[in-house]
């Protein structure tokens, strides 16, 4: 089950609607699809909620980026199991040098991994995302409940008797989607950044 930034009730309050019984898995389903939409092709970040992990990467002349947002903590850093000094500044790390080990010339030498546990995410979702949780999937309900399927295109005109429905942009903006204005908006409001990973094998 994905974590949805937003439930059935928050988008009831913004619909002015009550969905049935029946409806609410549905409408959770639609609400999960929007949240891993603007999670992994949006953002590219975990956000919500919040979790621990510990992940192996190895150091660029000490350096060490931290690839999530947003980092609450540093937890440790150990290099074979034992825990080792470092300074942090912001999403990176330094950690001192130290080599991989056989190192056959000085020209191969690879230094040596640092396991990094942090915390990172929100402990509840940011307004802004569940709004924009909600937008996408009111955006997608109108074709959804004419039978039209997600991805008919974008809704520009309905006329009621003799139902027909016209739309814009070659369907381009249909389903769930944001235009690229807003999704830029919404990177530059997390901070999202090309970060520089040494790696993490």
């Amino acid at each position: 089950m994905v974590d949805a930034f937003a439930t059935y009730t928050d988008l009831e309050a913004r619909l002015h609607r009550e969905f049935s019984v029946d409806e609410r898995p549905w409408i959770t389903t639609l609400l999960e699809d929007a949240s891993t939409y603007l999670r992994n092709d949006v953002l590219g970040l975990q956000v919500y909620p919040q979790s621990t992990s510990t992940v192996r990467l190895w150091p660029e002349g000490g350096r060490v980026d931290i690839p999530t947002q947003p980092l609450i903590s540093i937890d440790a850093v150990e290099r074979d199991g034992e825990a080792i000094e470092y300074t942090q500044r912001e999403n990176t790390i330094w950690v001192p040098i130290a080599f991989a080990t056989p190192a056959v010339t000085t020209a191969t030498r690879v230094e040596a991994p640092v396991d990094v546990t942090f915390t990172y995410g929100y402990e509840t979702a940011p307004e802004s995302l569940k709004r924009w949780t909600c937008v996408l999937v009111s955006q997608a309900l109108l074709p959804i409940e004419a039978n039209l399927g997600l991805t008919a295109g974008g809704l520009s005109s309905v006329q009621l008797d003799d139902f027909r429905a016209a739309f814009a942009d070659a369907g381009e903006m249909s389903g769930i989607a944001l235009s690229d204005r807003n999704i830029q908006l919404l990177r530059q409001q997390f901070g999202v950044r090309q970060v520089h990973v040494a790696g993490s094998r």
